[in-house]
């Protein structure tokens, strides 16, 4: 069985655990995740079934949309609610002009640096490993993201010289919702971490179309084919001889103006990646057929 499963994470599990649990109800060892959750961060993760591992560099190019709620004036070392608390500055007065005004200055294109708890690599070891092991956290440079849309949801509710508040985003690949709280809160004079990250949409594939962790582990979760799946990319459809070309992993000449094309047969199956060489050349990236036509 191949496919793209959409699951609705809880709170609790890393991405690797949901991996293994698809691991079990699938029966193989060929699971694949695109994009990262954090443990304490819910809802939508892309699960990839045996020979969808091989497509998930084409899922990860998408933007993300997640709902979350900031906890002004107190911060901690992971930057979420999880972590030890590392300074407070209780009864910073958040006004909603103040947080608009800064808000508007997070849209377009900016650099953010990663937190010192994420899964970035350097030299071969996670940020979060350098982090929990006590070392000296490497300095990664900051990385261009890009903010589509980014609004408060809620009033700011005062509690104890603390502030909360719930926003959502819509941005690029790479954008972390903690460290942007935490710059967020530097706007305002204060600091802070978040209490709550939900993932509502990553790339096309929604909340509304996930399954629950229960019925992945009931085995009532259905599959997208890696077709579907990449409907966002434009198709080419082959049969006969030029079906056998592809099986044998030759290129291809093909009008067309895309860089990418999903292959797909008579059955509309995937066949095939190609990419594009030069003005009418194709080549396979992935070839998921083998052998040509008896």
């Amino acid at each position: 069985m191949n496919g793209i499963l959409l699951l609705d994470k809880p709170k609790g599990l890393s991405s690797h655990d949901c991996v293994n649990i698809a691991r079990r109800a699938f029966n193989t060892r060929k699971v694949g995740h695109s994009g990262t959750l954090d443990p304490e961060a819910s809802g939508v993760l892309v699960l990839a079934i045996n020979q969808a591992t091989r497509i998930l560099e084409f899922l990860n190019q998408d933007d993300k949309r997640y709902e979350f709620e900031v906890c002004f004036n107190k911060t901690t070392n992971t930057l979420d609610h999880t972590g030890e608390v590392t300074e407070e500055n209780p009864g910073h007065t958040i006004e909603i002009d103040d947080l608009e005004r800064a808000l508007s200055e997070f849209s377009g294109t900016y650099e953010q640096a990663p937190p010192a708890f994420a899964a970035v690599k350097v030299n071969g070891k996670k940020l979060y490993e350098y982090a929990r092991e006590g070392k000296p956290i490497p300095e990664v440079p900051k990385r261009p993201i890009t903010v589509h849309d980014i609004r408060r949801l809620t009033a700011p509710i005062k509690k104890d010289g603390l502030v909360y508040v719930s926003f959502s985003v819509h941005a690029s690949k790479g954008f972390y919702v903690r460290k942007f709280a935490e710059d967020l809160a530097a706007k305002l004079n204060t600091i802070a971490h978040t209490t709550m990250i939900h993932r509502t949409k990553a790339g096309k594939f929604t909340l509304e179309n996930s399954v629950s962790l229960q019925a992945l582990k009931e085995g009532k979760a259905s599959l997208l084919t890696m077709n579907e799946a990449l409907e966002h990319i434009p198709h080419y459809h082959v049969s006969g001889e030029t079906f056998q070309d592809v099986s044998h992993g030759k290129t291809l000449t093909i009008q067309s103006e895309s860089q990418i094309l999903r292959v797909v047969d008579d059955e509309g199956a995937l066949i095939a990646i190609y990419i594009k060489k030069d003005a009418s050349l194709y080549k396979p990236k992935k070839v998921f057929i083998s052998g040509g036509l008896s």
